[in-house]
């Protein structure tokens, strides 16, 4: 078998990368309505958990309606008192320091979990 230089590889990954960044596109475009996020009716995001462990210090990722692949942060705020207890602000967060790999790993699970939707929804 022969071996793949650094570039090919590189090459590789970026090609491979590039199809699944389509196919999330293209699934996030099919589903209506954008799955909520946990039950919140205020976030459309699918969690993504890839079936092998990404980095443990990662926060909560997810693919959002556009198929953007981001982590999830949401604060709890104060809210105006006698209405509303506690309020919140949800902020996607493009990853930082992710390898090709671990990126590849988010993109096919976001592929798994959107195709389930959309056969449930039947689009």
């Amino acid at each position: 078998m022969n071996e793949l230089g650094r570039s090919d590889l590189e090459t590789l990954l970026d090609e491979t990368a590039a199809a699944l960044e389509r196919m999330v596109a293209d699934l996030c475009g099919r589903l209506d309505p954008f799955p909520a996020f946990m039950g919140m009716t205020t976030i459309q995001a699918v969690e993504l958990e890839p079936a092998l462990n990404p980095r443990a210090d990662r926060g909560c990722v997810v693919v959002t309606p556009d198929g953007m692949i981001a982590e999830l942060d949401v604060t709890a705020i104060p809210g105006v008192v006698g209405v509303l207890e506690v309020d919140q602000v949800e902020e996607f967060k493009p990853l930082e320091d992710v390898s090709a790999e671990e990126y590849l790993m988010y993109l096919v699970s976001a592929v798994r979990l959107l195709s389930v939707e959309a056969a449930r929804q039947r689009v």
